[in-house]
């Protein structure tokens, strides 16, 4: 077979030249136009605030498989690619779906193979219920999506968090989530490079001043943090062997998130007397050390960040006397009914044991202040998942 059109020049002896495929596969991480990205809501909850009772919904973006396809032909020529999909049927799952009883059901498996001529194959999996009425067309695009983003095309959507936004009656998006500059094509972004194929200025400014500032960021958040990103978004170990630009864009965001987390722990160390807390709690927690190094994940910095916050509330509320510890108390009861759905009323007779309400809550005086310091501690109890 000949080599397609698109692809034929820069052709050495072995085949496609490595500067050619460098060019090619940047192309094909490329993000796709914003109107090509739909949004799929995965989970909804209903939450009461000031504009009164709202259904929101957490959404994820994908993207539609023809635009995989249209970026495969524009690269390559339809005669440039190939896929070659095997179906398989696998019985006797037991599925409880929403609002039923379990039954035993069928899953269909799809593999794909995709062939880029002189790039490789690479394979997919898709799955779906068999008892979806499209589970074969969903299960063959989702294992066509995965196959096309071993060579880097979608793989960018993997990075994108998922959001909450409102929902309209039939449970949609009242309006679409806004892509970060890192999905968005380089000709739509906010950049000095967004002229550029691959995200660079003149000599590689662009990606120099990126480099510069999370080199800066990892001091800020220490190694642990710094590599936990670093794998999270490229699974590498160092910001050099980050190639892509817009990894290392997701890469600059999410860092940046991290030091406003690691800032907010060190400011709640240093304050009234933090710093003796926090070396109990990571010897509660069971870290290596209390050294901002050793934090190892975000989930673990979000955990000493709200620990240590809410140990500073603690250590203030006695000395602002019952008016500042009734305030307190009844924020984080707020949380925890919001968090549960339930009245706020409800919360509050059940964290007091019985011992007040949220109206007798409203008349205690100075002499009442061991009550609410015990309710103190078992709403901090509830918080904390130990209740």
């Amino acid at each position: 077979m000949s080599t397609p059109a698109a692809v034929q020049t820069e052709v050495s002896a072995q085949g496609i030249s490595p500067a050619r495929k460098a060019e090619v596969f940047t192309r094909l991480a490329e993000p796709f136009d914003p109107r090509e990205i739909k949004w799929r809501v995965t989970n909804t909850a209903a939450f009461r605030d000031k504009r009164g009772q709202r259904l929101r919904g957490r959404v994820i973006a994908y993207g539609d498989p023809r635009a995989y396809q249209d970026r495969l032909n524009e690269l390559f020529t339809p005669s440039g690619w190939t896929r070659r999909y095997s179906v398989q049927v696998v019985q006797n799952f037991e599925r409880r779906a929403k609002g039923s009883e379990s039954c035993v059901t069928a899953k269909i498996v799809v593999t794909c193979e995709l062939t880029i001529f002189g790039f490789g194959t690479h394979a997919g999996l898709g799955e779906e219920w068999a008892d979806d009425e499209n589970a074969g067309t969903s299960a063959e695009a989702q294992a066509f999506k995965r196959a096309c983003s071993c060579f880097g095309l979608g793989r960018y959507l993997y990075d994108l968090d998922g959001g909450w936004v409102d929902l309209d009656e039939r449970k949609q998006p009242l309006e679409k989530p806004r892509l970060p500059e890192f999905a968005l094509p380089v000709s739509q972004r906010n950049t000095k490079g967004a002229g550029s194929a691959n995200g660079h200025h003149r000599n590689g400014v662009v990606r120099d001043d990126v480099v510069a500032r999370l080199k800066q960021l990892e001091g800020e958040v220490g190694l642990g943090l710094s590599r936990w990103a670093l794998h999270q978004v490229a699974k590498v170990d160092s910001i050099e062997k980050v190639r892509n630009f817009a990894h290392l864009q997701s890469l600059l965001e999410k860092t940046t998130d991290l030091a406003r987390g690691v800032e907010r722990l060190r400011r709640a160390i240093t304050t009234n007397g933090g710093a003796q807390r926090y070396v109990e709690l990571v010897r509660e927690l069971n870290l290596t050390s209390d050294a901002i190094d050793d934090i190892p994940d975000r989930a673990m910095l979000r955990t000493l960040v709200t620990r240590m916050e809410e140990g500073n509330t603690q250590s203030r509320a006695p000395d602002g006397g019952v008016s500042q510890m009734r305030g307190v108390f009844l924020q984080e009861a707020t949380r925890v009914a919001n968090e549960r759905r339930r009245p706020l009323g409800d919360v509050v007779a059940e964290l007091s044991d019985g011992d007040f309400t949220l109206a007798t809550l409203k008349q205690m005086t100075e002499a009442d202040i061991p009550r609410l310091r015990a309710a103190l501690e078992r709403l901090r109890s509830v918080r904390q998942g130990r209740s």
